[in-house]
């Protein structure tokens, strides 16, 4: 057993280094060895749900994504990430795993896109929807570029770059390391972005990229290089991105609420 119990059970309130050191022991929970455990409540706060039960670190998890370019926020199934963690570092190592999973994977990205539009004032959620229709049907290349199309945009949103900044800008944010003690899940979203625009020139000759490479895709889309791994990585990077997003706009409306109800209180009082 590597997992005994839940430290933060019955607590209200919580510092940052002790939310640093609870996700350190979250983080040795393996469902595959300790048994079904139920989410901590705070574990939301500096973890993702599907990483709960993995047994993997932070710090694997970010290599993971650094190194091979694999989203591993909020889509991928514990077990998987647990695999993924688990294979040989060669880069088609990972992309097997993807495969011999991709099942389930389809299914995880069906869960975190939004059923319909309500609420939402862009077409992301119907882009998601016919990116997943079209790996239904057996389109995985075609609904791999789409997906790729969509994630570009919602990279300037969920990062907050300035789209001025372009490319540079998106990959510097998502360069930086996540901090412990400041919501580290939320930088690992950002963390496959960086490999994704690689340096790729094929006008120089420059070698493709290992890792997905946006610049292979959109300026030459040599097949061997869009294979089926990458396919699934390019969609599940869009899920992951929109998922993020939608939880901005959940805790942005929830803001607003609780500013609305602020403004209430005050006003009741003073009558």
């Amino acid at each position: 057993m590597t997992y005994s119990g839940d430290p933060s059970a019955g607590r209200t309130s919580v510092r940052f280094e002790e939310l640093a050191e609870w996700g350190d022991l979250w983080d040795k929970y393996d469902a595959s060895t300790d048994g079904p455990q139920p989410v901590p409540s705070w574990y939301h706060s500096i973890r993702h749900r599907n990483w709960w039960g993995s047994g993997a670190t932070l710090s694997q998890l970010h290599a993971l994504a650094r190194d091979h370019g694999i989203p591993v926020a909020r889509v991928p199934p514990a077990d998987v990430l647990r695999e993924l963690v688990q294979a040989d570092d060669e880069h088609e190592a990972k992309l097997a795993v993807l495969l011999r999973h991709q099942e389930r994977i389809r299914t995880a990205c069906r869960h975190e896109v939004p059923s319909d539009s309500d609420g939402w004032l862009t077409d992301y959620p119907e882009t998601a929807r016919r990116v997943l229709a079209a790996w239904d049907d057996g389109h995985l290349l075609a609904a791999a570029c789409l997906a790729l199309a969509a994630a570009e945009d919602l990279m300037f949103i969920v990062s907050r770059v300035d789209r001025s900044k372009k490319y540079p800008g998106l990959t510097s944010a998502a360069a930086r390391e996540p901090h412990p003690q400041w919501w580290p899940h939320e930088q690992v979203v950002l963390t496959p972005i960086e490999s994704l625009f690689s340096r790729y020139f094929p006008e120089k000759n420059d070698p493709i990229p290992q890792n997905l490479s946006r610049h292979a895709v959109m300026h030459r889309l040599p097949l061997e290089h869009m294979n089926d791994g990458h396919c699934i990585v390019a969609i599940m990077l869009m899920v992951s991105l929109l998922a993020e997003h939608e939880w901005h706009m959940i805790e942005e409306q929830i803001d607003m609420w609780d500013e609305d109800g602020e403004e209430d209180g005050d006003g009741a009082a003073a009558d």
